[in-house]
């Protein structure tokens, strides 16, 4: 019977604890950064169209439709496209480096009714964190990729479908089907 005892103690002993908020780590700088432009950007000469007149003048007076010939905007200056382009290209890289579950979701019982919104931001490695509201009010939510916890509410089982996820979610003991959408 001590045996039992001490076993018993020793697996009391053993269990560990989930770390407490605090002790997590602090928020990081994205690895992919906004568009930066290198100290020579807008220094270089234009190439190939270089020499003929690429840039309107400003309008100073109004022009009748029919008398107009171009476009009604100005045309982008090489800086102002060299921008452009830069700032795409990094929403771009930012999109592909972004998990499964970035971004906004629903989630929604088998019947398609809305039960709890979240929004979840998920770097592509390392625990996904956000937030949920619903009737019940809002917290934290957290994912370690196969389960979803609304913290003080419940969790969901996650099963990738298509565009979303779907899965056993149980709340206060009770579990029952639901999905996880993009909302509209």
């Amino acid at each position: 019977m001590s045996g039992l005892i001490v076993l018993a103690f020793a697996g009391l002993l053993m269990q560990e604890a989930a770390p407490h908020p605090s002790t997590q780590a602090a928020y990081q700088a994205p690895v992919i950064r906004p568009f930066e432009p290198g100290r020579d950007f807008a220094r270089e000469p234009a190439q190939g169209d270089a020499d003929s007149d690429l840039y309107r003048r400003p309008l100073e007076a109004p022009v009748v439709v029919e008398a107009y010939v171009r476009s009604y905007e100005f045309t982008p200056s090489d800086v102002e496209a060299a921008y452009e382009q830069g700032v795409t290209s990094a929403e771009i890289r930012a999109d592909q480096a972004a998990g499964r579950l970035d971004g906004a979701w629903r989630l929604v019982d088998a019947a398609g009714q809305r039960l709890y919104d979240l929004v979840l931001s998920d770097p592509g490695a390392g625990p996904v964190e956000g937030g949920w509201r619903g009737p019940a009010g809002w917290g934290p939510a957290t994912s370690d990729g196969g389960t979803l916890t609304l913290e003080g509410v419940g969790a969901m089982t996650l099963e990738r479908t298509g565009s979303g996820w779907r899965g056993q979610l149980t709340i206060h003991g009770e579990t029952r089907p639901a999905s996880l959408i993009r909302p509209n």
